[in-house]
């Protein structure tokens, strides 16, 4: 068998080339770490904006919330003013409704009359 310099040959060809693969390993791991830190990084920063972007949507969504609170309040308020008003209206009409039928009750049996007579006519049809 051959000893001498072919076997120290490959000894020291076969340590400085597991050394070189204990270095390229220690390089892959720094850059392995440096891009895991990269990625926490920018996973940080995107979790801060999206907070930051729900935070800014809830504080427009909580505005809408308020602004249509108001508004319906307004609405409502409008509502019972123009209820009011028709109530108003309808009171004043049956007033004037009794007053004109008590100084006119043979003008008011005619119309009442010329009114059955023009429905009955439609309703023939």
């Amino acid at each position: 068998m051959s000893s001498g310099m072919f076997s120290r040959g490959k000894d020291r060809t076969t340590s400085e080339t597991a050394e070189s693969i204990e270095d390229q390993i220690a390089e892959l791991r720094d850059q392995i770490s440096a891009l895991a830190k990269a990625v926490a990084r920018d996973v940080s920063d995107g979790a801060d904006d999206a907070r930051s972007r729900f935070s800014a949507f809830r504080k427009r969504a909580v505005d809408a919330r308020d602004d249509a609170e108001a508004n319906l309040e307004e609405l409502i308020a409008s509502g019972e003013e123009i209820l009011a008003e028709l109530s108003e209206k309808y009171r004043d009409a049956g007033r004037e409704m009794r007053r004109t039928v008590r100084d006119h009750p043979l003008a008011t049996l005619g119309a009442a009359a010329l009114a059955g007579f023009v429905i009955a006519a439609i309703l023939r049809r």
